[in-house]
């Protein structure tokens, strides 16, 4: 039985397609690369078009200029092998979201969890058909099965009827503060809905947090490689003033 995203999104029905799409539309319309071709022929199951949100069916002003286009926003399912999530999401993800010219969110799953996708994307300067990804959020594992308190917070952000529906842009924006929220409340155990101002912020934050995370990482790797004591210790206390840093920034995203 398939899951049923919409009892989450709650987008309403003249929006919804339901609709399946071929690895043959993938094919035919785009220029893969050979990676790509693999990842769509052995590791995706099934793709499933579930809604697409535009002014004709929405009732919502699109919100055009120079650099953006808000025109329509697209929610597909992605289906992959079981307990490759962590492995393929992304790379799934970001198949979607490069030759899908639309606002994007995108949910991959397999049999028991699912991670959901949002990206930012400007016009391509040389190329306008084409888009450029400004940058991915992406959600950690979530359960089909069960909710906790983080989830069912996070779920009800992404319910449409609060979504912010001035526009597309801040529709789609409204999805993007929601993953936001989230990432944040499994750092800091507390899921809070931030205004969009605060939201950036908690974004500085988080893609601090990640970079600090793979300098450490690369610290200890030195670590190993190194002979001289006062080298590793030297290390060390970089290490250990990163991890105050973090300790830092996960005051700050808990503050009220």
């Amino acid at each position: 039985m398939e899951f049923q995203y919409n009892n989450i999104l709650k987008i309403p029905e003249r929006n919804v397609l339901d609709k399946r799409l071929t690895k043959a539309f993938f094919l035919k319309n785009f220029d893969l690369s050979t990676s790509e071709k693999k990842l769509l022929n052995n590791s995706i199951q099934q793709m499933n078009w579930l809604a697409s949100i535009k002014p004709v069916t929405a009732n919502i002003p699109a919100v055009i200029n120079d650099e953006y286009k808000y025109e329509e926003i697209q929610v597909m399912v992605c289906t992959i092998t079981d307990n490759t999530l962590d492995a393929l999401a992304e790379k799934c993800m970001q198949l979607f979201q490069k030759y899908i010219p639309y606002q994007m969110l995108v949910i991959m799953e397999d049999s028991n969890e699912f991670k959901i996708n949002a990206s930012d994307k400007r016009i391509n300067k040389a190329e306008t058909s084409k888009r450029t990804i400004e940058r991915h959020f992406i959600t950690d594992k979530l359960s089909k099965l069960y909710k906790n308190n983080l989830s069912d917070k996070f779920f009800r952000a992404l319910d449409y009827s609060n979504l912010d529906k001035t526009n597309l842009k801040l529709l789609y924006k409204s999805y993007i503060q929601a993953l936001v929220q989230f990432q944040a409340a499994n750092i800091t155990g507390s899921y809070q809905k931030r205004t969009n101002a605060r939201t950036q912020k908690d974004m500085k934050h988080l893609e601090r947090l990640e970079q600090i995370e793979r300098e450490i990482v690369s610290l200890s790797s030195q670590i190993k490689k190194v002979t001289q004591l006062n080298e590793k210790v030297q290390l060390n206390i970089e290490i250990q003033k990163k991890r105050k840093e973090i300790l830092e920034l996960k005051k700050l995203l808990n503050e009220h």
